[in-house]
């Protein structure tokens, strides 16, 4: 079976599942946290950024940014649909199948990385779609910069290439659910401790989100994009390497 036709049967997969409460989920509750934001704090919203921001769209960004964690929540939905498309396969038994049969183990491999792109962009694009709306609605500014929100969906999606794969390759080496969640929130921990040195942000795929706003520092989103790359080339190579010669024993 082809890369293309794996990732049909992937999609078939998910058509009734659980995943598209998944997918709502980090969307639902940013608008939730928007909309509170605005209707009770929109002066305070527009005036906090004033000193370095003079338009209402652009403060809307980075109050989403920073105030209201999208990077925590969209870190979060990573982790989560990972873990949950590999568990469908989990419960069906899909993997044990998969030992057995001479279907090509990189084309499940690369099949499921790109289900979790896909998914994350599908987030990211629908998150941008939110801040426009909102921004029309609570009459935050007459100019919604189409090219600014472009860049910062592209921003999001490079930041989030090194984590994806990384988050698949810890799939192909944990196969226990449990340990999965448990190794990611200990990650998170450790990971947040050093979001003020920007020297280690650079090494880290779960802090890459942090500056991947079009007003970030030049430097430091280059690196984060560069480092992102670099992770995603990585650990596709090594997770796909180890799943192909992955003995059925330790599913």
């Amino acid at each position: 079976m082809n890369l293309t036709k794996t990732i049909k049967v992937e999609l078939m997969k998910y058509k009734n599942s659980f995943i598209i409460y998944v997918l709502l989920a980090p969307i639902v509750i940013s608008c939730l946290m928007l909309n509170m934001d605005l209707y009770f704090r929109k002066s305070y919203v527009l005036s906090k950024y004033s000193k370095v921001i003079n338009d209402g769209f652009y403060a809307l960004i980075i109050e989403n940014h920073l105030a209201l964690i999208w990077p925590l929540l969209l870190l979060l939905f990573i982790i989560l649909i990972s873990i949950s498309i590999f568990y469908i396969d989990l419960k069906n038994n899909c993997l044990t199948h998969l030992f057995v049969s001479p279907l090509k183990r990189v084309n499940y491999y690369l099949a499921k990385w790109i289900m979790v792109l896909l998914f994350t962009v599908l987030v990211i694009v629908v998150e941008a779609f939110l801040l426009v709306a909102l921004a029309k609605i609570y009459n935050l500014s007459n100019n919604l910069d189409i090219e600014l929100m472009t860049r910062y969906v592209l921003l999001q999606i490079l930041t989030s290439l090194g984590f994806i794969s990384v988050q698949i390759f810890l799939f192909s080496i944990i196969k226990d659910i449990g340990l999965l969640i448990t190794v990611n929130v200990v990650a998170i921990c450790g990971s947040f401790l050093f979001l003020r040195n920007p020297s280690i942000i650079k090494f880290n795929p779960y802090l890459h989100f942090m500056h991947n706003t079009p007003f970030s520092d030049p430097n430091l989103l280059n690196q984060d994009i560069l480092w992102s790359i670099i992770y995603m080339l990585l650990f596709t190579a090594i997770g796909i390497a180890y799943f192909k010669h992955q003995d059925i024993k330790e599913v």
